[in-house]
């Protein structure tokens, strides 16, 4: 099983959100991240990117 790590990307710096996220659920500018162990964090900002071969989702934050 492959799980990814969540970062929120913006003034240059990538911030670390959570790890182990299997998944994901975008509503207008919310992101929700589920983990594997369920818990759930909410982030405000867009869907930048997903790479499945790195594990990596990145989030941008709203200005």
């Amino acid at each position: 099983m492959c799980l990814s790590t969540a970062y929120e990307v913006g003034n240059g710096d990538d911030k670390f959100i959570a790890d182990r996220i299997t998944n994901i659920e975008v509503e207008g500018n919310t992101v929700r991240l589920t983990t594997l162990l369920g818990t759930q964090t909410v982030v405000e900002g867009v869907l930048k990117s997903i790479d499945l071969n790195r594990n990596v989702i990145l989030i941008a934050s709203n200005p």
